[in-house]
């Protein structure tokens, strides 16, 4: 469950990283243009399904790997052979980052979480030609916050949405505290820090959770992510 919702907070991370300039391509035999030829890697195939990030719809390819396997290694060399640009810029848990190609691009979230036995591989595909469309939420963004990514899987009833703001944490663990209550929402954990009201805050309604994630930076801005899904998942 905790990996879980590190999974969904962290996907608006493959959003991220900046254009880079294109490059020529190479097609892998019996793959399709613009996908990672996995072939020969030692990853276990997890599942396949569709989000719309930032109002765009994205095919989403999720694999795991053995915590031992150097993903974003192994991820750059078969991006290269195939004639991509890569970017990946790593974390003490995660790399993130994009390979594209002339007219296409795959933008890449590696989640490797030190208290897990396994990596999780999530790839990104736009659909071309697909029209953006506003980003729908179920509850409101931070007054004042700037927007910055937002993911959408309708199927799963899941949504992930981050905000920053000149706000403290315990401002916005205030402000939807008390927005939440008047919408019918139940808290169920508070956030979780003594002397500051920092960290994650769990709300619940029937059948679905939000949680508020709001941590102070050092330079003057507040991170929020939202999450909003379905309790059962």
């Amino acid at each position: 469950m905790r990996f879980a919702k590190a999974i969904l907070c962290m996907l608006p991370l493959a959003c991220l990283v900046p254009r880079i300039a294109d490059g020529r391509v190479f097609r892998a035999v019996g793959v399709r243009e613009g996908h990672l030829n996995t072939v020969g890697l030692p990853w276990e195939f997890a599942y396949h399904t569709t989000m719309n990030v930032n109002g765009c719809r994205n095919e989403v390819q999720v694999y795991s790997a053995r915590f031992h396997e150097p993903v974003p290694e192994q991820l750059k060399s078969r991006f290269e052979a195939q004639g991509a640009e890569v970017v990946l810029r790593q974390t003490a848990d995660s790399t993130f980052g994009i390979a594209k190609w002339p007219g296409s691009e795959v933008r890449i979230l590696v989640l490797s979480p030190a208290s897990q036995p396994s990596q999780m591989v999530f790839l990104f595909y736009p659909e071309s030609g697909t029209p953006a469309a506003a980003p729908r939420f179920p509850v409101p963004g931070y007054p004042g916050g700037t927007a910055g990514n937002t993911v959408c899987d309708e199927d799963t009833h899941t949504y992930c949405t981050t905000i920053e703001t000149r706000d403290s944490a315990t401002q916005v663990h205030s402000f939807y505290a008390g927005m939440l209550a008047g919408e019918g929402w139940t808290p169920v954990i508070p956030p979780g820090r003594s002397g500051a009201q920092e960290g994650m805050a769990i709300f619940r309604k029937r059948e679905r959770i939000c949680c508020v994630l709001a941590k102070d930076r050092s330079h003057g801005l507040s991170r929020v992510t939202l999450l909003v899904k379905d309790s059962g998942l």
